[in-house]
C-alpha cells in the first residue's frame, strides 16, 4: 500500500542514515512490484460505505488538524475491555483495584522507575498518559496492533489517553522529508492515515484525545525552545551517542550492520534530536505517564537527568512498550532496506506468510526467537489465546492461554518451529485482515490512502 509507494521513490539509488526519528519505521525494500502492492487493500469492488460521509475529525481546519481535538467515533466499536469513562467528573463504571491498575500498567512494558509508577496510581484515579506516535506510512505492527492493545490497557486502567502526533519531528525524518520537502501539511495525511489504521483494529478512540505536537510549539514557542536549547547546554554528548549506539546494537530494523556507527559518526540531528524530544516531554506539565518506544529511553533518561541538575522533585515518568526482536537471524547480512525484518501493517496475506516462514525460529529455543516474541507480545495479548495445529506424528492441536506454557512445549521439543510459524501466520493475518477490510470499503479511509500515494509518487 503506502509502504510500497515509498519503497519505489526511495529504491532509486537513496541512501539515507538510519532511521532514529520514526518509530518503528523501515525503508521496504527494492524491486517490489508496483501495481500489486500499492493496491492490494483497495483491490475489492466498493461496497456499499458503513460511514456517513463527513469530515475527517482531525481535519477541520486548513492545516489538516486543529490544534487539540478528540476523536468523536460515528460507529460503535467492539471492545474486549471493560468501558472506562476516564473523566474526572464521571465516576468510572468499573474501577480496577490498585494492583490490578498496576499490573495493567506494568504490562505494557519496562518502566525506569516502579516506585514512583506505583505512588502515582495511589495518588490519582485517573492519571494523565501522553502517548508518543511518529505519523509513518509504514506502520510496523507494534505501531498498529501493540498500540491498540496498550492504549486500550491504559483507558481500563482509569488514564485518561491522549496520543501526540509528533508531525513536527516526522517532518525531520530522512525518507519522509526527502520527499515531502519540509512541509509540515504533507505529514498531517499521514497521521491521519495512522489513526484509520488505529480504528480499524479496535482501539477505544472514545477514550482518546489526539494532540498535535506542531501546533503545541508553535503556540508556546517561547517557552519550548529556551526549555530545548537549555538542556542541550546541560546534556553530554558522549552521554546521548552511548544512547543511541545502545539502541542501534539491540535493534538494526532492518538497516544491515549491527552498529552503523562503526562505519560512520552521528549527524548533528541525531545527536539533537533527543534535547528536542527531552523538551516536549518535560514541556507536557500536565502529564503524569508518559507510553514511548524502546528508542526513546535516551530522550526520557536525558529530561530525568535535566531534572536532577535543576534540582525538579517531579521527574517524568515513562513505559517503554514491548517490542518484538528482528525476524531475520542475521540482518547485517541483508540489504540495507529489506523489508523481511518485521511484520508492517500494509504487509498482505503472501507477505506475512513469506515472513515468517523466512524468520529465525531456532528449534526449542526460546531466548531470543523472534517468532515466540510475536506470540508473547502481540498474539496472546490480542486473542487471550494461541492455537497451534500439529502436523506428523505429533498431530492434533493444542491452545495455549499463557506463554509460560507455550515455551515449556516448545523448548521440550513438543511443538515444532514449523507448526508454531504456519500458526503465527495465521494468527497476524486474522489481525490485520479488518484493516484490509477497512481500507476497502471506508471512503475516508481509501481517500487518505491515494492523497498520500498521488502525493509521494509525483514527486518522481
Amino acid at each position: 500500500m503506502i509502504s510500497r509507494a515509498f519503497s519505489q521513490v526511495l529504491g532509486k539509488g537513496y541512501k539515507c542514515p538510519l532511521d532514529l526519528f520514526v518509530h518503528a519505521s523501515a525503508v521496504v525494500g527494492f524491486g517490489s512490484n508496483m501495481p500489486r502492492h500499492l493496491h492490494h487493500l483497495l483491490r475489492q469492488p466498493d461496497p456499499a460505505d458503513g460511514f456517513p460521509p463527513k469530515q475527517h475529525p482531525l481535519q477541520n481546519n486548513n492545516r489538516g488538524a486543529p490544534p487539540t481535538c478528540t476523536f468523536e467515533s460515528n460507529w460503535t466499536l467492539q471492545h474486549s475491555f471493560s468501558t472506562v469513562k476516564n473523566s474526572n467528573d464521571t465516576p468510572l463504571d468499573y474501577i480496577m483495584s490498585f494492583e490490578q491498575r498496576f499490573a495493567t500498567l506494568r504490562s505494557i512494558g519496562n518502566c525506569v522507575n516502579e516506585c514512583e509508577l506505583s505512588l502515582l496510581l495511589k495518588d490519582k484515579i485517573a492519571p494523565i498518559c501522553y502517548v508518543w506516535c511518529d505519523p509513518s506510512p509504514w506502520m510496523h505492527i507494534t505501531q498498529g496492533i501493540l498500540m491498540t492493545i496498550n492504549v486500550n490497557k491504559m483507558i481500563k486502567a482509569g488514564c485518561k489517553v491522549k496520543i501526540l502526533m509528533a508531525d513536527w519531528f516526522a517532518q525531520m525524518d530522512d525518507k519522509i522529508g526527502f520527499i515531502a520537502g519540509g512541509v509540515l501539511s504533507k505529514v498531517h495525511p499521514i497521521g491521519l492515515y495512522n489513526v484509520e489504521t488505529w480504528k480499524a483494529t479496535g482501539m477505544d478512540l472514545d477514550g482518546v484525545e489526539f494532540v498535535w505536537l506542531s501546533d503545541l510549539i508553535s503556540r508556546n514557542a517561547d517557552e519550548y525552545w529556551p526549555l530545548a536549547m537549555d538542556i542541550a547546554r546541560k546534556s553530554n554528548p558522549s552521554a546521548i551517542k552511548s544512547w543511541l549506539r545502545v539502541y542501534s546494537t539491540i535493534n538494526t530494523r532492518g538497516h544491515g550492520s549491527m552498529n552503523p556507527y562503526r562505519m560512520r559518526d552521528f549527524t548533528a540531528a541525531e545527536i539533537f534530536y533527543p534535547c528536542l524530544q527531552s523538551a516536549c516531554i518535560l514541556f507536557q506539565k500536565q502529564a503524569d505517564i508518559w507510553l514511548l518506544g524502546q528508542d526513546q529511553s535516551g530522550a526520557h533518561m536525558l529530561a530525568r537527568n535535566f531534572c536532577t541538575h535543576m534540582a525538579k522533585e517531579n521527574k517524568p515518568i515513562a513505559l517503554f512498550s514491548n517490542m518484538p526482536c528482528n525476524l531475520l537471524e542475521h540482518p547485517e547480512r541483508w540489504a540495507f532496506d529489506d523489508p523481511n525484518w518485521a511484520i508492517f501493517m500494509e504487509d498482505d496475506e503472501e507477505d506475512i506468510i513469506s515472513k515468517i516462514s523466512d524468520g529465525f525460529c531456532p528449534p526449542e529455543s526460546a531466548e531470543g526467537n523472534p517468532c515466540l516474541d510475536y506470540i508473547k507480545y502481540i498474539v496472546l495479548p490480542r486473542f487471550g489465546k494461541f492455537e497451534v495445529v500439529q502436523m506428523g506424528d505429533n498431530g492434533g492441536s493444542k491452545t495455549f492461554v499463557n506463554m509460560e506454557e507455550f515455551t515449556s512445549d516448545y523448548e521440550s521439543g513438543v511443538l515444532h518451529p514449523s507448526d508454531v510459524k504456519q500458526a503465527l501466520a495465521k494468527a497476524i493475518n486474522m489481525m490485520l485482515q479488518p484493516v484490509r477490510d477497512h481500507f476497502r470499503s471506508c471512503a475516508e479511509a481509501k481517500r487518505l490512502v491515494e492523497e498520500i500515494e498521488d502525493f509521494y509518487l509525483g514527486q518522481w
